[in-house]
Order: structure tokens, then sequence, then C-alpha cells
């Protein structure tokens, strides 16, 4: 299986599909989370988790954040 990693998160769906198209347009696929009641409830939980391979995570991040989308970055993970 790929090795999945959670780069950023965002509370509307515009947003996130601004990103996604971003990382998709750079030949960085976007793996789909499944969101599931997630997404109809309030809390930590609510919103889009940007989420790519484990080996695109450094470069979708510098695009990001080059792109003024750095405050939805989530921290990294080792």
């Amino acid at each position: 299986s790929m090795n999945a990693v959670k780069v950023a998160h965002a509370y509307d769906f515009g947003t996130y599909a601004v990103m996604k198209s971003l990382l998709e347009s750079e030949g960085m696929p976007v793996i789909d989370v499944a969101f599931g009641s997630h997404i109809s409830i309030a809390g930590a939980d609510q919103g889009y988790y940007l989420q790519v391979r484990a080996t695109d995570q450094g470069r979708a991040r510098t695009l990001l954040w080059q792109n003024s989308l750095a405050k939805y970055l989530l921290k990294e993970q080792l």
C-alpha cells in the first residue's frame, strides 16, 4: 500500500479543491480521504485533509508555502 501523509487541512471544500488542483497540476497525486461522518459534526475533525504520498510530502509542503497557503499546513509527519 502507498504510504500517505496528511500535509494540510482546510475547513471549506473550496480551499481544499484549490490545494488539490495545485498539487495535481505539479504531478503529485492527492489521495482522497474517506471523510465519513466527520464532515457533519463540529469539532477537531471537521473539514478536509489534504493527503499525499509520503515521498511527495516535502514538495507538496513547499508548493503550498510558495502559493501563500502555508496557514493550512499541518505539522510535518516524520
